[in-house]
């Protein structure tokens, strides 16, 4: 097991380190070594390191510049290590189409009461489609949401 002193070391002699170089570089053949994210955490709690999450993957960057995660954001990118996103919507942000929404909503007010399957077998739209779509009409009071176990229904009235 490595100290704190050895894992930001060997995050230094690269320049930058994800969990997969880091463990190779220890010799970490099995998965779910706890010890190597606990030194991690304890590093960034000190402020030793910053990490930057690129889609599912974590980057550790030394924290030599003693920056924040914005200025190391811009060193790696400067690096060629990240790329800047390419769509016009910032990251996490969600685009509703307004006739999709429509759309589901009149299928739920014809059906009466329908189960989350029937809605996605009828209009053929993807899991995280259907659930984005479903919560924006849940939260807007437009539908309401009736669960029993693992069954959701959904209609317009409660009535």
């Amino acid at each position: 097991m490595a100290t704190q002193e050895e894992v930001l070391e060997a995050i230094r002699i690269k320049g930058y380190a994800d969990l997969k170089d880091l463990k190779q570089h220890f010799g970490i053949t099995h998965q779910g070594s706890s010890w190597l994210p606990q030194r991690l955490r304890a590093l960034e709690r000190k402020n030793l390191i910053v990490s930057i999450r690129t889609g599912n993957i974590s980057v550790y960057l030394a924290n030599d510049f003693d920056c924040d995660w914005e200025e190391a954001k811009q060193i790696l990118l400067e690096w060629g290590i990240l790329r800047k996103r390419p769509r016009g919507r910032p990251k996490g942000s969600i685009e509703y189409r307004e006739e999709s929404a429509m759309k589901l909503l009149r299928f739920v007010r014809e059906s009466r009461v329908v189960n989350w399957r029937q809605i996605k077998d009828t209009l053929n739209w993807r899991t995280r489609t259907l659930n984005k779509y479903l919560d924006k009409l849940i939260r807007g009071g437009l539908i309401f949401e009736i669960r029993s176990g693992h069954l959701r229904l959904f209609t317009t009235s409660l009535i």
